[in-house]
């Protein structure tokens, strides 16, 4: 076995072992074990010492882990159905119906000396105070069972059903809700009335959407042309974040070619990509990045270059250590498979294209190179989102019965401008910030020209949004798909995307 799939085997059995111990108990561990023991017995079979020693000690380090966090946070409710309990936690979402308000809670404290736990619950209210995503409640009442076969979903990601009251907590701002509330009033002092849509959109595109700032309509037309990935920090952020720390640092210290320079640059690296997960309030999405960014950091302090797949794994295991409870809710698995759909569509396009591009770096530079070589940049940029889009498919089926078929469109066409706009969201709300704390002339009319600027993009994106949300057929409802069918096409289009074509000679 290579060094690559040793690595990828014994992450897997760690993950395998800590979560099924910390979720599902000593029986979903011994079955986990089971399984991993038929996987021993094919390494003994063909005499690979190895990676036998590997994934005993990795599942066995994964039950001892998933023993520690059940101890530390449980991932259940300790009441039983029907006994009364008080939970508190965070808004991820909530869905106001005629009779009653369903809001979805990560709950982290329990009972009534409030011990620390991890799970989500699915609260009903009938009567309450209004509230929103991000903020903090606290539910009374008791979990009521569920009548109904668990899905697969529910296997992976358990959801606690409660019927209660709730209050809201009233706690102090964490440091990203702080930074991104100055940021925006210092965005609006220099902007007109009429423009605060386009600043919570600039900020949701940095820092992601978490405390719900934004419009229903706005939120909607964002799903509806396939794009709501655009409001949600990911890794694209992260990366982001990185190459805009890169700039000072090059300009003052160059490259950071000897060994020294390599380390302290990392350490650098590392303060930039935690202190940015730290304003995005740790979103999952983020989370998972800063993890696989931390990776490739560390392996480039060690002057070594990883993979993009050894890279996910190594995020996949970082994050099961620091918050295992969380490594197969809805959001991270979007996550991962998402960074899993850019791997693979990147490896297709190395596969296939990649010859060719090398044969048009090295034509002579000319005025129909340059325009073939742009071509060639928005072909790439259009395929590679076209695969990660037809990669998404089957998952999103699965998960929300919905397929927008103009999503790798919109996407190809977004996501490059975005990009370009990232320098001047920053600019623009530091700019601002900066104004409101310091109001000299020069500073406001600087920030005034960013926000004109800033602005006018913003609507620009918010029109072209809303136009491909308005065509026909944008957003379309399907039938449910098991979670063995969807398996089935996402390994349907694993085949296809690494089949060998035969290549023509002569």
């Amino acid at each position: 076995m290579t060094r690559t799939r040793l690595h990828a085997c014994a992450i897997v059995a760690f993950l395998v072992g800590e979560w099924s111990r910390y979720v599902w108990g000593w029986r979903a561990a011994g079955a986990a074990a089971a399984v991993a023991g038929l996987a021993l017995g094919w390494f003994a079979w063909c005499r690979d010492r190895r990676s036998i020693c590997v994934t005993a000690a990795s599942l066995a380090c994964g039950i001892v882990a998933g023993t520690v966090w059940a101890a530390r946070q449980p991932a259940h409710p300790s009441a039983p159905p029907g006994a009364r309990d008080v939970i508190a936690g965070e808004v991820q979402s909530v869905k106001v119906t005629h009779r009653r308000t369903e809001i979805i809670l990560a709950v982290r404290r329990e009972g009534e000396g409030a011990h620390p736990c991890h799970y989500q619950a699915l609260v009903f209210v009938e009567r309450g105070p209004r509230v929103d995503a991000g903020q903090w409640v606290e539910a009374d009442g008791a979990f009521v069972a569920s009548d109904r076969a668990p899905t697969a979903m529910d296997i992976l990601s358990p959801l606690e059903l409660f019927d209660g009251r709730i209050r809201v907590l009233h706690r102090a701002p964490s440091l990203g809700e702080r930074v991104t509330s100055w940021m925006a009033s210092g965005m609006e002092n220099v902007s007109p009335a009429d423009e605060r849509e386009p600043i919570h959109l600039a900020l949701s595109m940095v820092f992601g959407d978490a405390q719900g700032s934004l419009p229903q309509g706005v939120s909607s037309d964002f799903l509806a042309a396939g794009v709501t990935h655009l409001l949600v920090a990911s890794g694209s952020n992260v990366g982001f974040a990185l190459d805009m720390a890169a700039i000072p640092w090059q300009h003052m210290f160059g490259r950071a070619c000897s060994r020294q320079r390599r380390l302290v640059y990392g350490a650098y690296a590392l303060c930039v990509v935690w202190g940015f997960a730290l304003v995005c309030g740790f979103q999952l999405a983020v989370f998972r990045a800063a993890c696989g960014a931390t990776y490739s950091i560390a392996a480039g302090m060690c002057g070594r270059r990883v993979h993009g797949y050894t890279v996910l794994w190594s995020s996949a295991c970082m994050a099961g250590v620091l918050d295992p409870a969380d490594l197969l809710t809805p959001s991270m698995l979007l996550s991962f498979y998402a960074a899993f759909a850019v791997c693979e569509a990147d490896a297709l396009w190395h596969r296939t294209f990649s010859g060719r591009w090398a044969r048009a770096e090295e034509a002579r530079a000319s005025a129909a190179h340059w325009v073939r070589r742009t071509g060639a940049s928005l072909a790439r940029a259009f395929i590679l989102t076209a695969v990660v889009d037809a990669y998404m498919v089957p998952v999103l089926w699965w998960m929300f019965r919905q397929w927008t078929p103009y999503g790798a469109l919109s996407t190809a066409i977004l996501e490059p401008t975005v990009e370009v706009l990232m320098p001047v969201i920053v600019l623009w709300s530091l700019m601002a910030g900066v104004a409101h704390a310091w109001p000299w002339p020069p500073i406001a009319w600087c920030a005034e020209g960013m926000s004109r600027v800033g602005g006018a993009a913003m609507s620009a994106v918010l029109w072209f949004v809303h136009l491909v949300a308005s065509w026909h057929g944008s957003l379309r409802s399907l039938a449910p798909v098991p979670f063995a069918g969807a398996c089935a096409l996402v390994l349907g289009l694993v085949a296809v995307a690494h089949a060998r074509v035969p290549q023509r000679r002569g």
